[in-house]
């Protein structure tokens, strides 16, 4: 199936479950809200994906507080199995039906494909209590189960992956439910370290900085920086004019779907807003605090 085919089914699913949805090409293809926000990029081949746009993915989830989600088709050796996460550059991976299971009918999934094989996460709290209930040494049960008591211990001590058929033959012998569903819906927290692509954008970011946001730059988006003070802004630096209703479009979609504030920096612009997006010229931004910036970016039209 081709991406432009997964991505009508996935549009499709988010639809019937309630969602808003935005299209970009970039780091992520579809923005879509209801209760939380969900990042997706879509790809026939999960393969293809890079750490870059993973990375930028990361900084607009962590930003947003929301969750990013690679969607795709198979790998280069095999289809990506329904039920089963994926993972690229530590961004979950799944199916299109696994995503419907998921925000349709809140099935989560249990397994992680790895290199490896097949993996679980076990619940560590569980298998200690239900170890000690049975009055088993980590020693007794780790000879049942055919592995060494060290990987017990470890297990019992922290959440770890563990090979499924080794989890399915420890809830067999204990006779208790332990595998854990895979939170593929997790906010992303992951801090990256970000840069400015030109000095424009370097100035802008800044500025912003000294009066009191906390700035984080990020490429293959709708918008060039995030700024982040008691409340987020989303400022789009722009020098090129042939390009600001272009970008200005493709903000005003996003932000109509993420319910955020946004404004538009530029370096000259005889208009006070384009296509809904406040415009703050460069040279006025350094007579503005962040209180007035944030006003300014509470007038965009979402």
């Amino acid at each position: 199936m081709l991406k432009e085919a997964v991505q009508r089914i996935v549009e499709k699913t988010l639809e019937n479950a309630g969602y808003v949805i935005c299209n970009y090409t970039g780091c992520f293809d579809i923005a879509a809200k209801k209760e939380r926000l969900l990042l997706l990029k879509i790809l026939q081949n999960i393969d293809s994906f890079s750490e870059e746009q993973s990375n930028n993915l990361k900084i607009i989830a962590n930003n947003l507080e929301a969750t990013a989600i690679l969607i795709g088709e198979n790998t280069t050796r095999e289809k990506l199995k329904d039920g089963i996460v994926y993972e690229r550059f530590e961004i979950p991976c799944i199916s299109p039906k696994t995503l419907d299971s998921l925000i349709t009918h809140e099935i989560f999934p249990k397994i992680y494909r790895d290199k490896g094989g097949l993996y679980v996460e076990i619940d560590s709290a569980v298998l200690r209590e239900t170890r000690e209930k049975k009055k088993l040494t980590q020693r007794e049960l780790a000879e049942m189960v055919g592995i060494n008591k060290k990987a017990i211990y470890e297990h019992e001590k922290k959440e770890l992956r563990m090979i499924l058929d080794i989890a399915q033959k420890l809830e067999g012998i204990l006779n208790k439910k332990m595998i854990k569903p895979v939170d593929v819906l997790a906010v992303s927290r992951r801090e990256i370290e970000t840069h400015p692509k030109d000095i424009l954008e370097k100035e802008v970011g800044s500025r912003l900085s000294k009066i009191g946001f906390k700035i984080n730059y990020v490429k293959q988006a709708p918008f060039d920086v995030f700024a982040k003070e008691k409340t987020m802004i989303v400022s789009d630096v722009e020098s090129n004019k042939r390009k600001m209703k272009k970008r200005a479009i493709d903000l005003q979609k996003f932000i109509h779907t993420i319910e955020r504030p946004a404004v538009m920096i530029t370096e000259e612009s005889k208009e006070e807003n384009i296509e809904g997006i406040p415009v703050i010229k460069r040279k006025d931004l350094k007579e503005l605090s962040s209180k007035e910036v944030v006003k300014i970016a509470r007038k965009a039209k979402k």
